[in-house]
């Protein structure tokens, strides 16, 4: 088995099995990769594998791969419900990496596999999406190098996205008091408008029993749960002398993902495509909070062929679904706000009740954005969030004319941005602090966010994955102590907590040495200070688009910043 080969054959009489059992590899773990494997934490149900188990077979068992021996177990990376994920590197004679790949294993479950009758043996629909976006060749979504599945674990070896997530991105601007350029948010918003397009024209084909591999007509994916947490930030691979790149977003983990069609009777119901991350869903999947018929706004996307009736979970629901929740995420990206402050007004709305409910124009959920925020970004990134999060799929901006838009104020933005640095010469306002630890150089924004002891809770969560050669990032205000989730193993806890320990010294240091140059007179000369001439610029880059004032389709915007 080798890596970027997995291919799904649709031949309808081709018979296609992907087990493959794995072998138990004699290593060792050291600390702390051990620790992980005490994990006893369970789903809700109690029913699945230990989250311990789960990483000991990660670390355990042989890759399949043909060049085995030339990878190795870095570090594990995350843990689900109902998986694990961890990361695998492979290096040259210098010890220089050369690639590398994510292993995802979850627990093997019969109802997650596609039908038997289709000839494709142990394939979840998880993969079998993924083998068709990877058909796509798309920059903005996740790649599946390879899929097997074993006696115990379904495993999938998942492209490597190194620079995290846009949440860790997210709660560590938060932490530091600091917004996000509004050139880096633009230029998120295309590589999620491009995904969008891509969800919607596919081509994708039908999974279900009775039309298995099917390419039907107007056939649509829905990834069902679009969020900062699985948009993953990878390392952009065109690279120029003197030039620093923001990393590419891109959608990831597929395991609720399905594909429709509007023919679908009764499958593509709200009823049944009842999944996802609860505060993420889009207004059309929330039927438990459409309790009246009278304030049913969703009876245009109601199949004809179902008897008229007063239900208010018959509707379909359209590949507008996942344009909701990507300006769900812009929305995060641009106030710093938690979800569940927008969810909650989808939830007023629909129930007649609350503020929401009384400021609801009938088409848009958000009405107006904090004066900060206003006066921070354009107003053209606020209504263009405003229209992809309206209450109706119907009122949210089509496929292509959103990228249209998105890359027409793209271009504006960077101009606008390429001129002022013109005149000022400091390119920290467009410098994104996504490499390693580099944001631990930025001083407090002074923004004043809201971080109650939850989003604390939160920051801390995130720190568990980080490098173990990597500082911990310590943001200017943080709390001298963290809890950490008691439901770590112990000495995973007592670990990170020595970390955040030696951190917070080190915080300090930087903070007193900063203090000691202001006292000096260095703030009063208008240059930047040593830490931050060396971190404005390698941290980060601005979103370059081509020069031209048209929309083209095929072309990819340039990404750069030059000194």
């Amino acid at each position: 088995m080798a890596l970027d080969q997995f291919r799904v054959d649709w031949g309808a009489n081709v018979l296609q099995s992907f087990f493959e059992d794995s072998d138990q590899r004699d290593v060792v773990a050291e600390s702390p990769i051990k620790h992980f494997f005490s994990w006893a934490e369970t789903s809700s149900t109690g029913r699945m594998r230990p989250t311990g188990e789960r990483f000991r077979h990660i670390f355990s068992s042989t890759l399949g791969l043909h060049d085995e021996d030339e990878w190795r177990f870095e570090r594990p990376l995350g843990k689900g419900s109902f998986g694990a994920a961890a990361l695998f590197i492979k290096s040259n004679a210098r010890q220089e990496k050369t690639d590398a790949f994510v292993l995802k294993v979850t627990d093997v479950e019969p109802r997650a596999f596609l039908p038997a009758t289709g000839k494709k043996i142990y394939l979840t629909a998880e993969a079998a999406i993924m083998a068709q976006t990877n058909d796509l060749d798309s920059d903005n979504l996740v790649r599946l190098r390879q899929y097997k599945v074993d006696q115990q674990y379904c495993r999938y070896y998942i492209e490597f996205c190194e620079f995290d997530t846009l949440e860790t991105l997210r709660l560590r601007y938060k932490a530091w008091n600091q917004y996000l350029p509004e050139t880096f948010l633009w230029h998120t918003f295309y590589f999620l408008a491009q995904a969008y397009l891509d969800f919607c024209t596919g081509p994708f084909r039908s999974l279900r029993f009775d039309n298995f591999r099917q390419a039907m007509p107007g056939q649509y994916l829905l990834h069902m749960d679009i969020k900062t947490d699985n948009i993953f930030l990878g390392m952009n691979t065109t690279k120029d002398d003197g030039t620093v790149w923001y990393p590419v977003p891109k959608i990831g983990d597929f395991g609720l993902a399905t594909t429709t069609n509007p023919d679908e009777l009764t499958t593509n119901t709200a009823q049944i495509l009842q999944r996802g991350t609860a505060a993420w869903m889009p207004p059309e999947q929330r039927i438990h909070h459409m309790q009246d018929w009278r304030r049913y706004y969703f009876d245009g996307d109601v199949n004809p062929r179902f008897p008229s009736n007063r239900q208010t979970k018959l509707h379909r629901i359209r590949p507008e679904a996942n344009l909701w929740a990507i300006g769900a995420v812009m929305w995060n990206l641009m106030t710093m706000g938690e979800i569940e402050e927008l969810s909650e007004k989808v939830d007023d709305i629909l129930l007649g009740e609350g503020p929401a409910w009384q400021a609801f124009d009938g088409t848009n959920i958000l009405d107006s954005v904090a004066p900060e925020v206003r006066d921070r970004y354009s107003p053209e990134l606020f209504e263009l969030i405003q229209q992809c999060t309206a209450l109706r799929p119907a009122d949210r901006p089509p496929p292509k004319r959103l990228l249209q838009d998105v890359f027409s104020n793209l271009n504006q933005c960077f101009a606008r941005e390429e001129e002022a640095f013109r005149r000022t010469q400091d390119p920290r306002p467009l410098t994104v602090a996504f490499e390693k630890d580099h944001i631990n150089d930025l001083p407090d924004g002074g923004a004043n966010f809201d971080r109650p002891k939850i989003f604390w809770d939160d920051f801390a969560d995130h720190l568990l994955w980080a490098p173990r050669e990597w500082d911990l990032v310590c943001p200017p205000t943080a709390p001298r102590t963290l809890e950490f989730d008691d439901r770590w193993p112990l000495p995973l806890r007592e670990r990170i907590n020595e970390r955040w320990k030696e951190a917070v010294l080190k915080r300090d240091r930087r903070l007193a040495a900063a203090n000691v140059r202001n006292t000096r007179g260095a703030a009063a000369t208008g240059t930047l200070s040593p830490a931050q001439q060396q971190t404005a610029v390698p941290s980060g880059g601005i979103f370059r688009a081509p020069s031209t004032d048209h929309y083209d389709p095929d072309g990819q915007p340039r990404k750069k910043f030059k000194r």
